[in-house]
């Protein structure tokens, strides 16, 4: 399959450098992921709990299996999207998750009908339908689509890479902040089936804008990086030179990948657990839905002006130190949770959630095009989104076996700080191997 980047027009003849441009579509299409994502999946949680007769507990169960399952296959969709590059992969994952929204908007009918025609209880029929149904939703939404649009970015800048990088994510955080509030309101205006509807509607339409402006690099369209050579002004600053490009093998060989890839799988654990169940962790401290969906408020403030400043400081400090602070950020979070129960520990979470949301597009995204090159970076991000939707996919069901065992969330939080405290000692080593 040909990519034709110069149809229906030529990026080499835009009068912008088409890096920005890229870098606003694809800010898009990972804005387009969020009907994918937890915080898309946690606002339908009750209503699908309530429709589908399911417990807490066996939706969970359901979420871990499709999840789990499409963590199988990313590392696959990685190499695909090396082999046909960001706009084919766009698309396909794109309008595998329209389709899919428009049959979880059906979901509960569907089950009713399967259950008659095979004469199989409904909830049993239900669980098996959703588990399937969230097998597709994360691998094209949170997998597929994320994964293509965001590489797309990092391969149009090399130098502007941390510029680029804090404009996308300040628009990500801010999106992703409000998306819950959003599609709670379209809930409350029409019900729950309908704002399905109209969120794969949405995604059809990226469709279009996908195939019109998404372009995988930049020397398939005639240019190059950051759209001219650019040489550090002060020769004692880092330039981050790409000496080697690894392959998916050799990147696994060393010991910073593993740090990196289970930092930021430990916050898609804590945070997918966390959203997924936000309500009933804050009603279980006696607090109100209003105020738990009004964490994300504030935490965007911070989360937008860490990921600016993240970003920026990206281009000229090694990204170890960045590792630290995002890591401090969990154990924040982490701890928020575990004393809910006090005042304090809504403002704890607040801001560990803000820090560790900003600092992960940054290290998500400028990671591994700087630590292993661009020739293998679906490969090797592939491989890591894996490990990322893994731990995600794990999360709600230990949540709420906390919660249905213990009637409080406050060990989840308790665990979460150790895990960190362990990650945080492996971090001293987590060089850069292009130093090396």
């Amino acid at each position: 399959m040909k990519r034709n980047p110069n149809f229906p027009f030529a990026p080499a003849k835009s009068p912008l450098f088409y890096g920005w441009i890229a870098m606003f579509a694809g800010t898009i299409g990972v804005l387009c992921s969020i009907p994918g994502q937890t915080m898309g999946v946690s606002v339908f949680t009750n209503y699908l709990i309530s429709s589908l007769q399911l417990s807490r507990d066996a939706l969970s169960l359901a979420y871990l299996i499709g999840t789990v399952g499409s963590s199988l296959f990313l590392t696959y969709a990685g190499k695909i999207y090396d082999k046909f590059g960001s706009r084919f992969t766009a698309i396909i994952a794109a309008l595998g998750l329209g389709v899919t929204l428009i049959l979880f908007s059906f979901s509960h009918l569907l089950s009713e009908a399967i259950s008659q025609y095979i004469n199989i209880g409904f909830s049993t029929v239900s669980f098996i339908l959703i588990s399937l149904l969230f097998f597709f939703l994360r691998f094209s939404g949170q997998g597929v689509l994320t994964l293509a649009s965001r590489n797309m970015i990092m391969k149009w800048f090399d130098q502007r890479r941390g510029l680029a990088n804090s404009i996308s994510s300040a628009l990500q955080s801010f999106g992703f902040a409000v998306s819950p509030l959003f599609i709670a309101l379209i809930i409350t205006r029409f019900d729950w089936s309908t704002a399905y509807q109209i969120l794969a509607l949405l995604t059809f339409i990226f469709v279009i804008f996908a195939f019109l402006f998404y372009r995988d690099n930049p020397e398939e369209c005639g240019l190059i990086p950051d759209g001219k050579i650019i040489e550090p002004k002060v020769k004692s600053l880092p330039t981050f030179k790409t000496k080697k490009q690894y392959t998916l093998k050799e990147a696994k060989s060393t010991w910073v990948f593993w740090v990196f890839a289970l930092s930021l799988s430990f916050n898609s654990f804590f945070i997918t657990g966390f959203t997924f169940n936000i309500i009933s962790i804050f009603e279980s401290c006696g607090l109100s839905e209003e105020k738990a969906l009004g964490v994300f408020i504030p935490a965007s403030i911070i989360s937008i002006i860490t990921a600016i400043s993240g970003n920026i400081l990206s281009d000229y400090i090694r990204m170890q130190k960045l590792l630290v602070v995002f890591l401090i950020g969990c154990l924040l979070s982490s701890l928020g949770v575990a004393i809910l129960d006090y005042e304090i520990g809504y403002y704890v979470l607040i801001l560990g959630t803000g820090i560790m949301g900003g600092l992960f597009s940054v290290l998500a995204s400028i990671t591994w095009p700087r630590f292993y090159g661009r020739k293998n970076l679906g490969a090797i991000s592939g491989f890591a989104m894996s490990l990322v939707v893994f731990s995600s996919a794990i999360a709600p069901l230990f949540f709420s076996r906390i919660y249905t065992l213990t009637d409080s969330y406050r060990i989840a939080g308790y665990a979460g700080v150790v895990s960190v405290v362990i990650l945080l000692i492996f971090s001293v080593k987590a060089k850069n191997p292009q130093l090396q």
